[in-house]
């Protein structure tokens, strides 16, 4: 409540008494120091505050142990939270560093895993009684012509003239008769070629079926949508945010001042860290790289992968520049992209066109048909042309990339 005292000729004295844990202080502290404390008129009024105060006192003290309790288990609730959440992410970051050691030692195997191109059922089920063309089995057994073999008699001795003969074992020579051929089957065998199926044994009592298991849905299942941008992908599952942050356009095109003029391109990788579920970009590394007017080609790439294992960073994408070509996604960094994409499904690739508006722009590749098609694509060359679909997508506007200002570093490799 509000106690308020008004004199003649003097400024009021207003207190305001209520069970706030600041009012014993105010009353018993800071007013004495007021100028009208000593004005006998307010003694009545200043007796009730003192009184009030005392009163607050007590129910205070009778207060701060329950509110100790629930303060020390709200303060431990959020430590496992808080430590839940840190293993969370640290398995998280585990796994995905694992998916891109893999990716980096297999993808020298993409080639040998392409499926043959002669490959055919016919001839893999050739052999197999039972199967294949009726006709070519038919072919293969039947002869070229009727046999017509005359196997020769058993030779008996002459012996009407009793004479004995010899025999010459060194000039003899043994000749054997060919084998006959086989005859051909009859129309009756050739189908008699597989025996028939056994019947199906028929049990009298037959077992129950187990009952079965209820399962939630998949849809059913609980999703911290916080955990995610918002973005999506073509077939619906969540993005994460990465953040990046807004100078790293301008430092980069910087860095690739001097091969602009040249007119070559200049790349780089964009690394960071998962944490809170969000990913961010905190180094821009340069690597060693070859480059002419339209591509660019990482050299040394062991170096990059032990910088970052021994600094602990993700990848989450690329940057690179256009010369004098306007902001988009060619045939080469489709594919130069799609690797990036495969190990993290956020990740990013960022073109920078200096001479041109927009002279920037972020993309990904879409989920479906653009991550399929590339990733199918077997075409040789290096400049070729695609399907025309939505190979890839702005990632900016309304997808998971967050520009801000936030600080990063610049390693330069070369």
């Amino acid at each position: 409540m509000i106690v308020t005292s008004e004199n003649p000729g003097s400024a009021p004295l207003s207190l305001l008494v209520t069970n706030d844990c600041r009012v014993p202080s105010l009353g018993l502290t800071e007013l004495p120091k007021h100028a009208k404390y000593q004005n006998p008129d307010n003694k009545p009024m200043i007796k009730t505050i003192k009184q009030n105060c005392l009163e607050a006192l007590d129910a205070l003290e009778q207060i701060k142990p329950k509110l100790d309790t629930r303060y020390n288990e709200y303060v431990q609730q959020r430590r496992k939270e808080q430590a839940e959440a840190r293993k969370r992410q640290e398995e998280q970051a585990r796994q995905l560093k694992l998916r891109q050691s893999a990716y980096v030692e297999d993808k020298t195997q993409v080639d040998e895993e392409r499926a043959p191109q002669s490959w055919s059922l016919q001839d893999e089920l050739r052999g197999v009684v039972g199967v294949g063309s009726q006709a070519e089995a038919m072919q293969r057994q039947a002869p070229s012509a009727a046999p017509n073999f005359q196997y020769p008699g058993v030779l008996q001795r002459n012996t009407s003239d009793n004479y004995t003969y010899q025999l010459n074992t060194s000039d003899a020579v043994v000749v054997s008769p060919s084998l006959p051929g086989k005859e051909p089957l009859s129309p009756a065998n050739r189908n008699a070629i597989v025996p028939p199926l056994p019947p199906k044994l028929q049990l009298e009592n037959p077992p129950q079926l187990p009952p079965k298991v209820e399962i939630d849905s998949v849809d059913n299942l609980p999703i911290d949508l916080e955990d995610y941008s918002g973005a999506t992908t073509e077939s619906g599952s969540p993005l994460r945010t990465v953040n990046t942050p807004l100078s790293i356009l301008d430092r980069f095109l910087d860095i690739a001042a001097s091969n602009t003029r040249k007119n070559l391109e200049t790349c780089g990788i964009l690394c960071g860290r998962l944490k809170a579920n969000q990913l961010t970009v905190t180094t821009l590394l340069i690597p060693k790289q070859t480059s002419t007017s339209d591509t660019c080609t990482t050299e040394n790439e062991e170096e990059v992968f032990e910088y970052q294992d021994r600094h602990d960073l993700l990848t989450l994408g690329w940057i690179h520049t256009h010369p004098t070509q306007s902001c988009f996604m060619s045939s080469v960094d489709l594919h130069t992209h799609c690797s990036y994409q495969l190990m993290l499904p956020e990740a990013i690739a960022i073109v920078c066109a200096p001479k041109h508006n927009p002279n920037y722009g972020i993309f990904r590749l879409t989920d479906p048909p653009g991550l399929d098609v590339i990733t199918r694509c077997r075409e040789p060359r290096a400049f070729h042309p695609h399907p025309d679909v939505a190979i890839y997508t702005d990632a900016m506007d309304l997808g998971h990339v967050r520009m801000s200002q936030l600080p990063f570093d610049v390693v330069d490799l070369r």
